[in-house]
């Protein structure tokens, strides 16, 4: 009985200490507090600063649980990561300016000046280090500790473009280490922006409510979103309870240092994340510019990419066989090829030296292959690597070591990509070990404009830069002349990469510019981005009863100018509804059979798909594959169990719809201000219009695709 008493009292006292408990009990109904509020939103602190109210006032929803605002962490010493919590330090808050000032001091004096705009609460920090001879390594905020989460709350995170998870708290508990972290006190899930995350903004989800959490930052800085999953109870007998939401930079402030941060909004607006996604193009507007898309990669549905020599040293394609590879492509209805391992070397080997291959020829029979799946029609692009450097290579030994991310310790940053063939040892043991080139130094813009170059002279179609929009860690190498630690590296890669683009489309105005990972610092540039986690597995059902994937579109939302791909395909499992929700996605086939070890002759099932999926797209291309995606904006759909999208062009209008859980499915498709026109598909569907083609009805059979255009009505 006194154990759960316990641990009553540690989870009442959470917010405060326990010597102060029964005081606060006492002076609730006195204590002082400061509000922002308007016919929106209501925003409420006490007179330390800490989090009293956080409410949606359109729909009543509140989100506050209480507890400071903020966490600093500060290097003491040799202890490098000592926690100081806002509750903890002397505050004063006032009102000033049809705003609030809340100011703590101690040796780290922290302002947050904040103003309310509509349903918006903005937030400005200024941050200092007033100690002798510590560091000032984190600022832990916003900090919206114990969140109230209502029943249908879902989590929605910008991870490889967007992700989400119906069960927050399952969510943040699948980040528990077991033993690196301090799960002693709490279970941490984060991702990084610029990185995993790819844009700046995380938002909590309800059907009518959203909480808009971003971090507007020009300048792309190091910021991590995170979810925390708090320890409650004594160490015998203790439960995780309480998700708090935050994110955290990295000023690295030393004694005497200052700095403002980045503005911060935080909105518990009404309406769903898709409002929360307006909001971020808004203010990306004022810096975001995505020159026109390549009329070759508009022609495009995809590509088949393969590894002609791979690390362990076996040619899998002769360059003879590169028509071959075009053929088989053409063949399902794609007129292009990526070529990987195409140098002497081999894939992930050699870096940045790509060596012609005497073995084959050289440059100049390359070329002349290149040359031969042109005569057929068909596109080639070739592949190279934005940022690794083989630590075995003449480069290295001679300027890379010199220019490559250094940690603080001045060790390099070394990535390793232990690929194998028959045997075991380079699988197991790693063959190449590889430094990152920093973005910062003239030397490494230097040799990706020679990349261009080098496929400029190749006669290549295209050139894709591997890992270039994949995080920088952050450079403490002074010899570069940037900051140390660098935290701004992607704003760097970003500036660097986008005189790369200048560069090569004044060489060679229509080549196709692609490269990894979407991240907003950089596929703003290009014309596509390879994304290397979709997220097509099912991973639920909603409570209709309609299958789950954890994707959510939300970097395609924000910004419907970008163009990717789904390279989850890999062999012939669970072809058709993987193509079909591609084709839904509006994102091309990226064909990389076996990764990258074969061709799809070698997976007939999904070739054969393919190429009714690419009928469609050739018959759809402007409104479909190369219009504007809408998500479901622009029709509503009767049956919740059907998975679709919408997309636009002029005055043009479409829905792809598809469904693969049930025998047969009907619905009807309305769409405000249209009239149904035409419609087609793959499997088993049927349209006809209704209500004078105010809207269609639609029936399909398990694993059906179906497009319905509309039109504007005069």
């Amino acid at each position: 009985m006194g154990r759960k008493l316990l641990s009553m009292v540690m989870k009442m006292s959470k917010y405060c200490t326990a010597g102060l408990l029964i005081g606060l009990f006492a002076s609730a109904a006195w204590a002082e507090t400061f509000v922002l509020e308007n016919d929106k939103v209501r925003f409420e602190v006490d007179s330390k600063g800490s989090l009293v109210s956080l409410k949606n006032l359109v729909n009543g929803r509140e989100y506050a649980g209480g507890g400071g605002l903020w966490r600093i962490i500060y290097q003491d010493g040799l202890s490098l990561e000592e926690p100081l919590e806002s509750a903890d330090v002397p505050a004063t808050v006032e009102k000033k300016d049809n705003g609030l000032v809340m100011s703590w001091g101690g040796e780290f004096p922290v302002k947050i000046s904040c103003r309310l705009e509509g349903d918006e609460i903005r937030f400005f920090p200024e941050l200092k280090n007033a100690s002798k001879d510590k560091v000032l390594r984190e600022f832990q905020f916003p900090m919206i500790r114990s969140v109230r989460l209502a029943a249908d709350s879902s989590y929605y995170w910008t991870y490889s473009g967007g992700e989400y998870f119906h069960d927050v708290k399952r969510w943040v508990r699948s980040g528990y280490s077991s033993y690196m972290w301090q799960d002693n006190k709490a279970i941490v899930r984060y991702g990084l922006y610029p990185g995993s995350m790819s844009m700046n903004f995380f938002v909590l989800n309800e059907p009518k409510n959203a909480l808009y959490v971003a971090n507007l930052d020009p300048n792309f800085g190091k910021t991590l979103h995170f979810g925390s999953l708090n320890k409650v109870g004594d160490d015998a007998d203790f439960e995780y309870d309480g998700v708090d939401l935050g994110m955290v930079k990295y000023p690295f402030l030393n004694p005497g240092e200052s700095k403002s941060l980045p503005e911060y909004v935080v909105s518990p607006h009404s309406g769903d994340w898709h409002v929360s996604a307006k909001k971020y193009r808004k203010w990306a507007d004022t810096w975001y510019k995505h020159p026109p898309i390549s009329e070759e990669f508009k022609q495009s549905n995809g590509w088949q990419r393969v590894i002609m020599r791979h690390q362990y040293g076996k040619v899998l394609f002769p360059y003879s066989k590169i028509p071959d590879i075009y053929r088989s492509a053409r063949e399902a209805g794609l007129n292009t090829i990526r070529l990987y391992g195409w140098w002497k070397e081999g894939m992930d080997a050699g870096n940045p030296h790509y060596s012609e291959d005497d073995t084959q020829g050289g440059d100049a029979e390359l070329k002349k292959q290149i040359a031969a799946v042109q005569k057929m029609g068909g596109k080639v692009h070739l592949y190279f690597n934005g940022q690794l450097i083989d630590t075995d290579t003449e480069y290295y030994r001679t300027v890379g070591k010199r220019i490559s991310i250094k940690r603080s310790d001045g060790l390099e940053h070394f990535q390793r990509y232990p690929f194998g063939g028959d045997g075991t040892t380079c699988r197991v043991f790693g063959n190449k070990m590889f430094v990152t080139g920093c973005p910062y130094t003239k030397e490494w813009y230097e040799k990706l404009i020679s990349f261009a170059d080098r496929a400029i002279a190749l006669g290549a179609d295209g050139i894709y830069y591997d890992q270039i929009g994949h995080e920088s860690q952050p450079c403490c190498d002074k010899s570069h002349g940037h900051p140390v630690p660098f935290m701004e590296i992607m704003h760097c890669k970003g500036e660097m990469f986008k005189k790369v683009c200048e560069y090569i489309k004044s060489k060679k105005p229509g080549m196709t510019i692609g490269v990894e990972w979407v991240c907003d610092p950089v596929a703003q540039y290009v014309d596509w981005v390879h994304n290397c986690h979709p997220g097509m597995n099912i991973v639920g059902k909603d409570k209709f009863g309609k299958p789950l994937t954890s994707h959510a579109p939300m970097y395609q939302y924000v910004f419907p100018e970008y163009k990717t791909c789904n390279s989850d395909v890999l062999d012939n499992r669970d072809i058709v509804r993987r193509n079909n929700l591609t084709f839904m996605r509006s994102w091309r086939s990226d064909v990389a059979i076996y990764r990258c070890r074969d061709t799809i002759d070698a997976a007939l099932k999904y070739k054969d798909y393919l190429k009714k999926i690419n009928a469609l797209r050739d018959k759809f291309r402007p409104l479909v594959l190369n219009g504007v995606f809408r998500d479901k904006d622009m029709a509503k759909c009767t049956n919740p169990q059907i998975e679709y999208t919408t997309y636009t062009d002029g005055d043009k209008m479409a829905v792809v719809a598809t469904q693969w859980h049930l025998p047969d499915s009907k619905m009807v498709f309305s769409a405000e201000g249209y009239e149904y026109v035409e419609a087609d598909g793959i499997g088993g569907w049927k349209a006809e219009p209704r209500d004078g083609g105010k809207s269609v009805a639609v029936e399909l059979k398990r694993d059906a695709l179906v497009v319905a255009v509309f039109k504007k009505r005069k």
